[in-house]
Order: C-alpha cells, then sequence, then structure tokens
C-alpha cells in the first residue's frame, strides 16, 4: 500500500511539472501581443469600434521614417458589442494572444464619452490584467485616429512615450495624469467627480484662439490642439476632461488645470504670467509651486454649500525687465499681492465654472462635508452631487514671491 501510495504522489508530481511547463512555455513573451494603448470609438455597425496599439518586436531594421517598425507599434480595429468580445475576435485572427499588462493609455473619442463611459470603465478595472495605474484620456478626435498618429519623439519605445507625455502636468501643470483606479473610485462616490486627461490631434485646422482672452492669459487659455505649434509629433494633451456620474459634462483649459492642481494639493510646477505692475506693457513669468495643502472648509448655509479655501504658494520670478527693479522687499511685495489677486481670480473662475455650469465636483468638496452628517446615509440623503451647483466661495492666495537669485534689499 505504501509502494501504491508512493508512486501515485511521484506520478501526480511529474503531471504537474509538466502541465506547469507547458503553461509557462504558452505564455511566454513570444506567444503574447501586448497591447500598449486602447482606443474607444462609437461604432458604425456595432456598439464599439476598438482599437489596440500592439507593440511589435525590435528588428533592428533601418525602415524609413513612420514606418510601424520604427515607431515600435501596430493597430488592429474591430467593431463589436463590448470590449472583451472585441478582444475576442482580435485574439481569434491575429498569431499571438494578447496581454493587456503593458498598456498604458484608455483613450475614448469624445463622442462616445458624452454617452457615458461607466460601463467601459467597470469592464476595464475588472480585467486582471490592465494595471490600475493605466491612463484614463478623452480625444477630441477619434480614438483610433489618436492612437494611429501618435509617433514617439525623442524616446524610441512607443509605450515609454505615453508614460511620459501623459505626466507632463508635472512640470507644466497643463493637465493631469488620471489612471483607471482614480477615475473607477470616483463613479463609486457620491462625495466628488471624475475628471480626464483632456488629448486630442494638433494641426494647423485645430489652431485657434480662444474668445475674450487677453495677451496675459492667452498661454494658459489653450485646450488641447489649439496651441500654435508645429512638432513632428501632433499628439497633444492639455487641459481636462469634466464627468458628472460618468457622463462628459465639459472641458477644463491649462489655466483651469492649474487651478485644479492646486486646490488638490497636487502642483508640482507652473508658469503664469501675471500684469506687470511697474510696466504695464509688460507682463511677469512666475514659476508657482505649492507651499502646503490648501485648508478647506465646507459648511451649509441656508441649504446651499459655502467653501472656503485658504492657499499657500511659492514663486519665482523667471523673467526680468530692465524698467523693473525686483530688488527691493516693498517692490516684491507689491507683485505678490498681483500674484494673489491674479490667482484667486481664476481660482475662483474655475470654481463657478465647475460648480455653475458643469454641476461637477471636480475637487471633492462632498468629503470635506462628510464628518457634519451623523450618517452616511444621512449625507447620501441631502443629494451633494444636486446640491453643489449652489455653492458659493471664498478664496484666498498667500504667494511667497522671490525674485530668485537676486539680492533682496530692505
Amino acid at each position: 500500500m505504501k509502494k501504491i501510495f508512493t508512486f501515485a504522489f511521484v506520478a501526480l508530481f511529474i503531471i504537474l511539472i509538466a502541465v506547469s511547463r507547458y503553461n509557462v512555455n504558452n505564455q511566454s513573451i513570444e506567444n503574447l501581443a501586448y497591447v500598449i494603448a486602447i482606443g474607444i470609438d462609437k461604432g458604425e455597425n456595432n456598439l464599439i469600434k476598438l482599437t489596440l496599439q500592439i507593440a511589435t518586436p525590435s528588428s533592428g531594421s533601418s525602415d524609413s521614417e513612420g514606418s510601424e517598425q520604427t515607431s515600435g507599434a501596430t493597430t488592429t480595429t474591430v467593431e463589436c458589442s463590448t470590449i472583451n468580445s472585441g478582444l475576442n475576435i482580435i485574439n481569434s485572427y491575429i498569431s499571438k494572444k494578447l496581454n493587456l499588462s503593458h498598456c498604458k493609455i484608455v483613450v475614448f473619442s469624445e463622442e462616445f464619452a458624452v454617452n457615458g463611459i461607466s460601463n467601459e470603465i467597470v469592464c476595464l478595472n475588472g480585467n486582471v490584467e490592465i494595471r490600475p495605474g493605466c491612463s484614463i484620456a478623452i480625444s477630441k478626435c477619434a480614438a483610433k485616429d489618436f492612437i494611429e498618429i501618435t509617433k514617439p519623439v525623442l524616446i524610441k519605445q512607443t509605450a515609454r512615450f505615453y508614460e511620459v507625455v501623459v505626466n507632463s502636468g508635472d512640470y507644466t501643470g497643463y493637465s493631469m495624469n488620471v489612471d483607471l483606479s482614480d477615475f473607477y473610485r470616483a463613479l463609486h462616490d457620491d462625495s466628488y467627480d471624475s475628471v480626464a486627461i483632456l488629448a486630442g490631434i494638433n494641426t494647423p485646422s485645430t489652431h485657434t484662439i480662444p474668445n475674450d482672452v487677453n495677451y496675459i492669459d492667452i498661454d494658459t487659455s489653450y485646450k488641447e490642439g489649439q496651441a500654435f505649434i508645429e512638432n513632428k509629433n501632433n499628439m497633444q494633451i492639455s487641459g481636462l476632461a469634466v464627468f458628472h456620474n460618468g457622463y462628459l459634462i465639459g472641458e477644463l483649459n491649462s489655466m483651469d488645470s492649474i487651478c485644479h492642481l492646486i486646490l488638490q494639493n497636487k502642483l508640482q510646477n507652473a508658469i503664469i504670467n501675471i500684469p506687470n505692475p511697474f510696466d504695464n506693457t509688460s507682463i511677469i513669468n512666475l514659476s508657482l509651486t505649492q507651499l502646503s495643502p490648501p485648508n478647506i472648509n465646507v459648511n451649509l448655509v441656508n441649504g446651499s454649500p459655502y467653501i472656503n479655501c485658504k492657499i499657500d504658494l511659492k514663486a519665482n520670478i523667471e523673467s526680468l525687465y530692465t524698467k523693473s527693479d525686483y530688488s527691493t522687499k516693498e517692490n516684491l511685495k507689491i507683485i505678490s499681492e498681483y500674484a494673489n489677486n491674479y490667482l484667486e481670480s481664476h481660482i475662483l473662475d474655475y470654481l463657478y465654472k465647475t460648480s455653475k455650469e458643469l454641476h461637477s465636483d471636480t475637487i471633492g468638496f462632498g468629503k470635506y462635508m462628510l464628518s457634519k452628517f451623523s450618517t452616511i446615509t444621512d449625507f447620501h440623503n441631502q443629494n451633494w452631487g444636486a446640491n453643489y451647483k449652489n455653492a458659493f466661495f471664498n478664496i484666498k492666495v498667500n504667494t511667497d514671491v522671490n525674485n530668485g537669485n537676486l539680492i533682496i534689499k530692505n
């Protein structure tokens, strides 16, 4: 009996090793097609047009500029009813099994997003291969066109290019990386609404000067595609897409994005222009950083939200004009007051745009109301999402301005 047991154990061990080796070989790199970007558009003959950008193996060949080998990726598009069924259809056509573990970005077209993307976000979040840090972007053009036109610039790998470009807001403030986990949580939280990266294609036909914008604000008034820029890669990320209950309801420009980052304590660096108090024909460039988290207090006054925000920032003067003296404490104080007024005005514009026009609490002020209710049910019953449009704001900005490497005179 003992010998039979030993024999059965050894046989089972050999079988397990064989099965394990088969699975490893079956899932080896050579047998997998790594998806680096997903595009979702409204279908013409079905519900969804699904586009996958798939990494191609390095060939080492000197293909012509702009070819798929040079860009390191190829695209495949299919019309389908759901993301999962589309993946299955593509799997039946290509020579390798799709793998989503290296997907860097999911791009929804604006046309698709206005009808809601909740089902697709839930589907993506439930896929064990897709990482929570995968970025979510909304494209003004078709997602298929956005993915196909994106070619790496200054970086060889397309996947690495996506990683860098979606995080450009860290050093510009003009946008903010929003990942799958952030967007999914916002869908299931009544205290705030979600935003996404605003992306698109920049061509001469999309260049636009925004209406009613003075020369001081023009650099930060652009959304994606509007800036007058010429570059080999026409893909551009600038501004934020605003959602409410999973539906795309509006857009924010670059200055709005800076304000959004400040209020969320996520501003790392941004360049802004303010009027020069000593020369009305020129402007002053300030490099902004955040000193501390904003002090936010939310109350209900006569049933309407009343929101106070105190914000502390640091700014370095980046531009120097010979007619101006930035070396005295008195003049730095004057510049600081101009910066405070400028930022307070724009933050208020941003907040009233999100509340009065878009009815979307993109900052999450609702979270500050939770402690004022005995139970979470009481909070839900007061319907913060519907009441936010009645909000009023009081913004106080304190900007510590210094003149860089210049010596400060008393």
